[in-house]
C-alpha cells in the first residue's frame, strides 16, 4: 500500500510580492517603531504564524526614511530583498546592510533604522 498524501502541503511559500502575488497591503508601524523622517508608508504581510502565535514569518517594505526603535519587543531575523538599511544602536555602533544580506535584531534593541531608499525584506520574528 502507498502512503496517503495530504491535500494540504505542510510547508509555506513566502511571496515577496504579497499573498498570491497580489501586492503588499498597507500596514501601520509596530509600537516600538517611530518614524523620525519619511518612512510613512509601510507595507507587509504575515505569511505564517505558528499555532501558539509566538513565531511569524513574512515580508515588510517601506519608503525611504528613518525609524527610531525603542526596546524592540521581539527577536527579528531579516533578509533584505531590495534596498539598503543603516542600523545604529543606542551606543552609536552602526552597520549597513544591502539587498542579499541578512542580519538579526535581538529583543530589547534600541536605536535607529535608516533607509536611504525604499526597502523590502523577508522577516522571521520570535515573541518571547
Amino acid at each position: 500500500m502507498g502512503k496517503k498524501v495530504s491535500n494540504k502541503p505542510n510547508f509555506f511559500r513566502i511571496d515577496a510580492n504579497g499573498e498570491c502575488g497580489r501586492g503588499l497591503p498597507n500596514i501601520t508601524h509596530d509600537a516600538s517603531d517611530t518614524p523620525v523622517e519619511g518612512a510613512g508608508r509601510p507595507k507587509g504581510y504575515t505569511a505564517f504564524t505558528d499555532p501558539s502565535g509566538v513565531f511569524t514569518a513574512g515580508v515588510w517594505a517601506c519608503d525611504a526614511g528613518t525609524l527610531q526603535i525603542v526596546n524592540l519587543a521581539i527577536d527579528e531575523a531579516c533578509y533584505l530583498i531590495e534596498g539598503s538599511v543603516r542600523i545604529t544602536d543606542h551606543h552609536g555602533n552602526s552597520d549597513i546592510y544591502r539587498a542579499g544580506e541578512a542580519f538579526l535584531l535581538p529583543r530589547g534593541f534600541s536605536g535607529t533604522w535608516h533607509m536611504p531608499e525604499p526597502i523590502k525584506k523577508y522577516n522571521a520574528m520570535f515573541k518571547r
